[in-house]
């Protein structure tokens, strides 16, 4: 543990206790300023956020998950959010306040977590760097993420987490029950997400059991049973009214039956399609890793050699000729190797975690040999990299800190990193304990402008960029221009030309449309991603069309190069398109008086609507 956390009780501990609730008073700070910057100017609405809306009102209207809808993830999250419609009202408010409570319990575990290694201080950074990077920024939040499946089932997997490592200091067995009862939410809210509460409980158990030499099978099956029961009566239950052929086939649920465009897409999430790129891209990692701690021991030992502290020159030369081996590595890489300068030290996980949880799991091995007690500090940090190798497996030759997919792998990779920075690189480059504690000082310092420049940035490109306000009955939320007005236009055409019940086809992902002028959308898939609407299910989909006598049928100008057909209409489903332009005519075009008259395939973003033809 952490020295802070050695502290005898008493007085001192209640100064302790006081000094914990200052950093997160500061933390709740940072956090309300970000809120107020972005408000209302946290949804991405061509991204999944219209089905992440929508979804749930066709549960509300008694269409079944998978079956009548089809949808990816586990089951909890839509009906979840159903359930939160039912009790708070259809509006899109509810889903925001669902989030922003879900980033409160994320960061107030994250500083929990933080605490178990680093101290107060420490646990502050690397929460406000969670925060800046994950919680609350331009390019991805958890006030409305891509997928609510993956916000509660991130929850759920830091919950058991941190039941894990509640284990690991107490070894109290209801500290498994909850571990597995979390792991099991997790499990159905979004499976690849649970699976690294399931790595961090399974390490857990094989340290314990090294370390009292003896199986602990009993701990075991209070983690394994909650798992198998919560799994067993969620999908019993959707199996009762779903085929497992549908689930599996129709629905990818286990990743069963995937088109080729979403292996596509999903080997560039991982990096594996940009290969050698890639490589050079995460080896890149480790030497910004170099030029942090680098950088900031230089500084230490310069300010140290003004004080005369004993080791200050061998920390300089050590630490200087890291850093000048680690920029000449990046310029290099930059230059050469066509690796984007946006790298950060996070990139080097892949090969960083593996080796931590070896060097840790070799030091734990000879520590028991030589009857031992572990340290509980080593033990937690290996649970930890455990769960932040399997978190960032998705992602593992493409880990940054953009995308709508960083707030949901990052986040206990951030913890590992900063404590490697924090403690262990100064204890290498800086040996002397003055050299040291002042290389420490100005990397908290250094971390502290990042954490304030990245938050100022975010601010910034909040609200310069969504100037634009969406908005109808059922909520509102402020865009870019030329997304936000054919949006808005679309959305008013809609209400003004169909009547309430009647149906509106919006494709191919532009559900919000739907959501926001409360018409029911006729199609099983919300979204019409490339490879989701086979040659079969083209004809399915044009049936259900002419059953629901849909009215009006919107063709957002959506660019999917991500999965490798881009254009709906032009380089996929060109049947459907066809059967549309022969049934229905164009009526109207919606676009940014900026920019107009663009064609499918090229930008701006414009929605052209088709009426039925009489």
């Amino acid at each position: 543990m952490n020295q802070d956390d050695k502290l005898p009780t008493g007085v001192f501990a209640h100064a302790v206790a006081r000094e914990d609730r200052f950093a997160l008073l500061a933390l709740a700070v940072l956090f309300a300023a970000m809120l107020a910057a972005s408000w209302q100017r946290w949804t991405q609405p061509l991204l999944d956020h219209g089905r992440e809306m929508n979804l749930p009102t066709r549960i509300l209207a008694g269409e079944h998950l998978y079956s009548d809808v089809q949808f990816l993830y586990g089951p909890f999250a839509p009906h979840f959010n159903a359930l939160l419609y039912r009790i708070f009202g259809i509006h899109l408010a509810t889903l925001k306040v669902s989030g922003a409570i879900c980033a409160l319990l994320i960061l107030l575990m994250i500083y929990w977590l933080s605490r178990r290694l680093m101290s107060v201080w420490e646990a502050t950074l690397a929460t406000g760097l969670v925060l800046v990077i994950c919680a609350v920024k331009s390019t991805a939040n958890y006030i409305q993420p891509y997928a609510y499946a993956a916000l509660y089932g991130f929850v759920f997997a830091l919950a058991s987490l941190v039941c894990t490592i509640r284990f690991v200091q107490s070894r109290r067995q209801k500290q498994m029950i909850w571990a597995g009862v979390f792991a099991g939410l997790s499990l159905i809210s979004k499976p690849e997400i649970a699976l690294a509460a399931w790595a961090a409980a399974g390490i857990a158990l094989l340290m314990e059991s090294v370390s009292v030499r003896k199986p602990l099978a009993r701990e075991a099956l209070y983690f394994i049973l909650p798992v198998v029961v919560i799994f067993a009566a969620a999908y019993g239950f959707i199996l009762s009214h779903v085929p497992l052929e549908v689930l599996l086939q129709d629905n990818h649920v286990l990743f069963t039956n995937m088109p080729p465009q979403l292996i596509y897409f999903n080997r560039h999430i991982s990096g594996l399609a940009k290969m050698p790129t890639s490589i050079w891209f995460t080896l890149t990692g480790i030497a910004i890793f170099g030029i942090w701690a680098g950088a900031s021991a230089v500084i230490g030992a310069v300010l140290s050699g003004f004080r005369r502290q004993a080791g200050w020159g061998y920390a300089l030369k050590v630490s200087g000729l890291v850093l000048l081996i680690a920029a000449v590595w990046r310029e290099a890489a930059i230059r050469f190797l066509k690796v984007p300068d946006d790298v950060t030290p996070f990139a080097s996980a892949i090969i960083v975690l593996p080796l931590v949880i070896g060097a840790l799991g070799w030091r734990v091995w000879k520590t028991r040999k030589a009857d031992q007690p572990v340290p509980v500090e080593q033990r937690i940090l290996i649970v930890l990299a455990v769960f932040s190798l399997f978190s960032v497996l998705r992602a593992l030759l493409n880990v940054t800190t953009t995308g709508p997919y960083t707030p949901f792998f990052i986040p206990a990779l951030i913890v590992v990193y900063l404590y490697l920075l924090f403690r262990a690189a100064p204890a290498f480059l800086a040996p002397a304990l003055a050299v040291r504690a002042t290389a420490q000082r100005v990397l908290m310092c250094l971390v502290a402008l990042l954490v304030i420049g990245l938050a100022v940035n975010s601010a910034i490109r909040f609200r310069k960029i969504n100037t634009y306000e969406v908005s109808s009955a059922r909520g509102s939320f402020v865009t870019l221009p030329e997304i936000g007005q054919p949006l808005a236009a679309a959305i008013r055409y809609a209400e003004e030309h169909t009547r309430p019940g009647e149906y509106v086809l919006a494709l191919p992902v532009a559900t919000t449309i739907n959501f926001l002028a409360a018409r029911p959308y006729p199609l099983r898939e919300e979204i019409v991603h490339p490879g989701f609407l086979t040659d079969e299910k083209e004809i399915e989909a044009i049936e259900r069309i002419k059953s629901r006598q849909v009215p009006l049928v919107l063709v957002a100008n959506q660019i999917t190069a991500e999965f490798r057909d881009r254009v709906f209409g032009a380089d996929y489903n060109q049947e459907l398109m066809r059967w549309i332009t022969e049934n229905y005519h164009l009526v109207a075009r919606f676009e940014t008086p900026h920019r107009q008259g663009a064609n499918f395939s090229n930008e701006p973003f414009f929605i052209l609507a088709y009426e039925r033809n009489p």
